[in-house]
């Protein structure tokens, strides 16, 4: 053992020490001309595993540094990832509180925090939760819930000819599709509803849409909200919907993968009034709390169904009836073999504290804030949605008359010189036909001159390539 720990910490250092770019693209050909992938039958030496673990990690994008904007997750959380280490050393399983006892009370703890932000708490009904891989996990396990508390003989039965139908807005993350096609729904049968001007998922819209499946003699029992949009971070109007779903007796969900956070934050939780009045929420912490992939829950304000939902099997051999039979969280998850997540999530929450979270928050809000204004004041610069939240959708415009194609292929190829350059590692996202550079603030490290930096770097490559 002794040899491979060495060889970690000797791998760890030089990653953290070294100076290296966000990204350093390159395509699958050339990459497969320097690494040796191969497998084989004799056993390879220590000295080819390090050569092996070390190429991993110098083409691997290094997403703690403030150059990284591409994605919903930057930046690095050091007590997460001890939690990560320790949790791999342990390698625990999180069906039963006899193999995981410490993490199974961890977990418990994170849930009743999570489902006291959300508002899931009463005298009658603390809410419950598991965690989950994702965002895409959470999102299809309120689904099933979704469906069990329409069609609850659906589970033994199967669908005997009726159809259910489910709403999300047109911005919705594509794991609903998923979900869909999983769950046997169907994805002709999941209706994507109309958002406004702000990327807001339309009340009005929504009940056109329920009224309409309803006259076609189907089963609508689901509606999808978003809580940060993956292009604009907008967010879905909770009060309105709640409305719509009392009305037709449908669940309603979350998906707070992305924007959950903002309820740490006194200041911005306004962004999701009403939260507490869904039946579930999903929250990813391996976004904007910065812990290693993969760290989520699926919360529910409505006791047993998750257990209703997803459990069944086992008790012969695993789920023992014993003095902690409550704390088996198994019977929960659609998942057997479940990694103890909760270690790192509840270390860095131990670490920083509530208060620690809202202040990251307020920051990159501010952050954001005069980055939209410097945009908006540049004369090259344009916004092309707005932003609630900590994603800013923008354009580089030059000064000769382009055509949206041709605007298009421009911001595509800043983004891909920029990185390819060394420089800022950020997306592309198209908009209302408009495809602009999609930034995402999720580094607590970011400062505004680092925001400066990147704007300049944009105009700069933006009028190389054009000219």
């Amino acid at each position: 053992m002794l040899p491979y720990l060495e060889t970690f910490q000797q791998l760890a250092s030089q990653y953290f020490h070294q100076e290296r770019p966000v990204s350093d693209p390159i395509n699958a050909a050339q990459l497969s001309q320097i690494v040796d992938f191969n497998l084989g039958t004799e056993g390879a030496e220590l000295a080819d595993l390090k050569r092996a673990a070390g190429q991993y990690l110098d083409y691997q994008p290094d997403t703690a540094q403030v150059d990284f904007f591409k994605l919903l997750y930057s930046g690095r959380n050091n007590p997460a990832l001890l939690g990560d280490w320790v949790t791999s050393l342990s390698n625990a399983n999180m069906h039963t509180y006899q193999m995981s006892p410490v993490a199974t009370l961890m977990e418990q703890e994170l849930i009743n925090q999570w489902n006291r932000l959300v508002g899931f708490t009463s005298v009658a009904n603390m809410g419950d939760g598991v965690m989950v891989s994702g965002g895409s996990q959470a999102n299809l396990i309120a689904m099933m819930m979704a469906r069990h508390q329409v069609c609850p003989e659906l589970r033994s039965k199967g669908f005997g000819g009726q159809v259910l139908v489910a709403f999300v807005s047109d911005q919705a993350h594509y794991s609903a599709q998923k979900a869909a096609n999983v769950l046997g729904i169907g994805t002709e049968n999941l209706i994507a509803v109309a958002s406004d001007d702000q990327g807001r998922l339309s009340p009005i819209a929504l009940k056109k849409a329920v009224e309409q499946s309803i006259d076609q003699g189907h089963t609508p029992f689901f509606i999808g909200l978003t809580a940060g949009t993956t292009v604009l971070g907008a967010f879905d109007p909770v009060p309105e919907c709640r409305s719509i779903a009392d009305q037709y007796n449908l669940w309603l969900h979350i998906d707070g993968a992305w924007g959950a956070p903002v309820l740490f934050s006194q200041k911005h939780k306004h962004l999701l009034k009403g939260c507490e009045l869904a039946d579930s929420f999903a929250w990813d912490a391996h976004k904007l709390m910065n812990v290693p992939i993969t760290a989520a829950v699926i919360l529910t304000r409505h006791a047993d169904v998750l257990t209703q939902t997803c459990g069944g099997g086992g008790t012969d051999y695993l789920f023992h009836a014993d003095e902690n039979s409550a704390h088996n969280l198994g019977q929960k998850s659609i998942q057997c073999g479940r990694r103890a997540d909760a270690l790192k999530v509840w270390l860095s929450w131990k670490a920083i504290g509530s208060n620690g979270f809202e202040n990251k928050i307020d920051q990159l809000q501010d952050i954001k804030l005069g980055c939209v204004a410097a945009i908006e004041t540049s004369p090259h610069l344009h916004m092309i949605g707005p932003a609630p939240y900590l994603n800013v959708l923008f354009q580089f415009r030059p000064s000769a008359l382009l055509d949206e194609a041709q605007l298009r292929q421009l911001n595509i190829a800043i983004c891909k010189q920029m990185q390819a350059e060394g420089g800022a590692f950020v997306d592309y996202a198209k908009y209302q036909g408009k495809t602009g550079i999609r930034l995402i603030l999720g580094n607590s490290d970011t400062q505004t001159s680092d925001i400066r930096r990147l704007l300049s770097h944009c105009i700069k490559t933006g009028q190389n390539l054009s000219s």
